[in-house]
């Protein structure tokens, strides 16, 4: 428990990388042309964040937990990051989610916010295919979608992700791996009158590998590889299932 509490605690630090701020220098460095693939990173990052396993809470579940990721650099077009020095960049998000009677669907809700940057959104997740006693050697596979509402003292704008992801429900380690794709627009405010207003949309896949770890009942850790867009990602999170 007492490693749980510890990993719960470094989560935000992991996930934010060296800077405390990683976008801090946003306003100097930012050009109408440099949105874009400053928009793919950041949606990268928060899509990867949609899942750690194939397999649905499950009525009448309730799930939450922190979940992280960390990009190793920002892509060659991120001139923004880039410019700006930062190398390993990354966003934490604390998630609570709940299965829906009937409908083998699951309602997911999600926020952070820190350093005048915040993020709240929810989505929804089903039960594509379940694994169960006399079919335990077939995966779990469940498909997703969320949205997110972003903010920050320079940009706002949204993210909407779709994924699919499987798992298989053996005993204490979970293997597991997913596909998503992140569709993610940003427009610039408080920088200057002639940026101000000016957006960008662009859409990028991403792949995850991950395992996922139930070292007590009803409690978990995870950790995954994750390509986003062509760059090196890592996720890790914990969390409690009932």
């Amino acid at each position: 428990m007492k490693k749980l509490m510890l990993l719960f605690c470094m989560l935000p630090l992991l996930a934010t990388g060296v800077k405390a701020d990683p976008f801090s220098k946003f306003k100097a460095n930012v050009q109408d042309a440099y949105l874009k693939p400053f928009a793919a990173d950041l949606g990268g990052i928060l899509g990867a964040n949609d899942f750690n396993s194939g397999r649905a809470i499950g009525f009448p579940g309730f799930e939450a937990g922190l979940a992280a990721t960390l990009q190793a650099k920002p892509s060659p077009e991120n001139r923004i990051l880039r410019d700006a020095g930062v190398d390993a960049f990354g966003a934490a998000m604390l998630h609570a989610g709940a299965a829906l009677p009937l409908t083998g669907a699951d309602v997911m809700v999600r926020g952070i916010g820190y350093s005048g940057f915040s993020i709240i959104g929810g989505g929804l997740r089903y039960q594509a295919l379940k694994s169960g006693t006399l079919t335990k050697f077939i995966p779990d596979v469940s498909v997703s979608a969320y949205y997110d509402a972003i903010n920050y003292d320079y940009f706002k704008g949204s993210h909407m992700s779709l994924d699919a992801a499987a798992s298989f429900n053996i005993p204490v380690i979970k293997p597991y791996v997913g596909a998503g794709i992140d569709r993610t627009r940003l427009e610039i405010k408080n920088v200057s009158a002639l940026l101000n207003g000016a957006g960008g949309t662009i859409s990028r896949t991403r792949y995850t590998v991950g395992v996922r770890f139930s070292p007590l009942p009803l409690l978990y850790v995870y950790g995954a590889y994750n390509i986003l867009h062509g760059q090196t990602g890592y996720s890790m999170g914990a969390g409690a299932k009932f």
